[in-house]
């Protein structure tokens, strides 16, 4: 229990790895108030001492009256100073815990995601946290307040009379036994709430995503129903975790409010037999409300933060997955944009047959590579592993005789541009996500990566220009548009190397030649690696590469692949007869 009270208080900054000296000034702020709470009572006594003794004056009683006031405007003052810090110090720290969750996230391997939900990934990004830095917030300046004013209280009454103070301890241990089992069956349903949780939320991304589709195929109702059963299963979830700890901690309270009451029989049975003074009755009387009535707030505070023990275990489990390791500096630098695979070979977790097999490779410098091969050949494992999303099993690959693990990411990817079928535009305006191809760059330099990406025409067009919001995903624009945008962010960012998986592969004819164009813009002076689906676009390829179940299994110019008859050439004519049928 005290393991777990202590740990409450270094959540925020366990999770951010920083600390903010508001933090610790809220509490202590907190604390103080909670002292200055007591002072009332403690006034009240003494007017009710005066009252037996029958020694009431106006001037001592407006006094002690003042005094309660007084002691009433600190305590607001140091209320409002304590929330203000709390909350400041609270929202930054767990602003700069998700920002390490992303930062950590984007150096994980890709292996990891492709065995993640997006809902887990969207409830630790959003509801974990979020349930962590509200109840964190709003509970941890009161609970330091509600832990040091029993403190001082019970020490002070313990001075005064042992015996009374024994007493009022005595409910502390059953109290607090209840409250950890509490807690602890409250953990346990938490952690089921939670896993149902991430299941809605999979539920929803997957309802909003796939609604288009359910509506083509007339399955609108049983996608709306799978959703209802998951929210159904939530809202109990829910309703178990609130309605089942509740008859353990109404046991709590009721030991507490029943600990005063066994007070107040002790010292009224003391002081009949003449073993306690009036004085010290009324003071315990009145002194002690501020000892049971923090303790019962204190509990409920420690059993919502407890409530989000689960959410931050989950979210340390995400920041304990190993990244893929990197120095802190690179010791040495690419002299070129050669690639040049090694040896390599590559297998993805849980699979038996490796994705890549003995691949021995060389990518030279400003040259056009191109990788072709059957579906589930490697092409793709081929491309992703010269930007490093995974690391090879064996053998090596080098950029510019440089292994790429001996450079940092930043140093890597500032290296290597990716330009792929599947363009991922963010929400903002399109000038952000060209910008997003170097953060400093000029609105000139921009808007001339826009020209020569054949974008410039179509952006100009639009009613607000590059300041155009593109909505989530780019779904304000057709796919061509969301291409050429691709472009121009890899020609912004003017890399070395370029990986292209074909940027004209899926997108209608109209669009096909625009973008050719600005590939051809792009590739200028680059090593670039094309994932070829339409061998009719790399036939001026410098070298066209041929997979085959993870393995190179023929390498060569366009027409002496053809000339060879392997697989490249059935490949061609397969195209070839399609392209040619009515």
């Amino acid at each position: 229990m005290i393991r777990a009270f202590a740990s409450l208080f270094t959540i925020a900054t366990d999770l951010a790895q920083t600390r903010d000296a508001r933090l610790a000034r809220g509490i202590a702020l907190g604390a103080l108030e909670a002292v200055f709470g007591a002072v009332p009572y403690v006034c009240l006594y003494l007017v009710l001492v005066d009252v037996v003794e029958d020694r009431v004056t106006a001037q001592r009683t407006a006094l002690l009256v003042l005094a309660m006031f007084a002691a009433l405007a600190v305590q607001i003052g140091l209320g409002v100073r304590a929330m203000i810090n709390v909350m400041t110090a609270s929202y930054a720290l767990f602003g700069a815990a998700r920002l390490r969750v992303a930062e950590h996230i984007r150096k994980l391997p890709m292996g990891w995601f492709t065995t993640q939900r997006s809902g887990a990934l969207l409830g630790v990004l959003t509801n974990e946290l979020n349930m962590l830095a509200e109840i964190w917030s709003h509970f941890i300046a009161y609970l330091s307040g509600g832990v040091a004013i029993p403190v001082c209280v019970g020490l002070f009454l313990l001075v005064v009379d042992w015996r009374l103070g024994l007493v009022m301890m005595a409910a502390l241990p059953l109290s607090f036994a209840l409250l950890s089992l509490s807690m602890a069956i409250l953990s346990r349903l938490t952690r089921t709430m939670l896993e149902v949780m991430e299941a809605a939320n999979q539920a929803v991304v997957e309802y909003v995503r796939g609604i288009a589709v359910l509506r083509a195929f007339g399955r609108f109702g049983e996608g709306f129903a799978r959703l209802e059963r998951a929210m159904a299963t939530l809202r109990r979830a829910a309703l178990r975790a609130e309605v089942v700890p509740a008859p353990l901690l109404g046991t709590f309270g009721f030991t507490v409010e029943a600990g005063f009451s066994v007070l107040v029989l002790t010292g009224a049975w003391l002081m009949v037999g003449g073993a306690l003074d009036v004085n010290t009755f009324l003071l315990f009387v009145a002194v002690s409300v501020k000892f049971y009535g923090p303790l019962f707030d204190t509990g409920v505070s420690l059993l919502l933060l407890r409530f989000g023990k689960q959410a931050l275990e989950r979210t340390r489990a995400v920041i304990e997955i190993d990244t893929l390791p990197e120095p802190e500096d690179s010791r040495a630098m690419p002299i070129s944009g050669e690639v040049h695979f090694e040896d390599v070979c590559f297998r993805y977790e849980d699979e038996t047959r490796p994705a890549l097999d003995q691949i021995t490779l060389r990518i030279p410098p400003r040259s056009l590579t191109a990788i072709v091969g059957p579906s589930g050949s490697g092409k793709s494992t081929l491309v992703h592993l010269i930007a490093r999303l995974w690391d090879v099993d064996s053998g090596r690959i080098t950029l510019g005789g440089v292994d790429v693990r001996g450079l940092t990411s930043d140093d890597l990817h500032s290296r290597v541009a990716m330009v792929f079928q599947d363009v991922v535009l963010f929400s903002g305006t399109i000038r952000d996500n060209i910008r997003i191809g170097r953060h400093d760059a000029s609105d000139e330099e921009i808007i001339s990566a826009a020209r020569r990406a054949q974008a410039h025409e179509f952006i100009s067009a639009l009613p607000q220009g590059y300041d155009t919001p593109v909505g989530e995903g780019g779904g304000t624009l057709s796919g061509g548009e969301r291409q050429r945008i691709s472009i121009a962010r890899a020609l912004l960012k003017d890399a070395d190397v370029i990986l292209l998986d074909e940027a004209t592969a899926s997108v209608d004819p109209s669009a096909e030649s625009a973008i050719q164009q600005a590939v051809d813009e792009l590739v200028l002076g680059k090593t670039v690696v094309v994932i070829a689906h339409r061998l009719r676009t790399v036939q001026r390829a410098s070298q066209i590469v041929v997979l085959d179940r993870g393995r190179i299994v023929d390498r060569g110019s366009h027409d002496s692949l053809l000339a060879a008859d392997g697989l490249y050439a059935r490949l061609w004519r397969l195209q070839t007869r399609r392209a040619d049928d009515p």
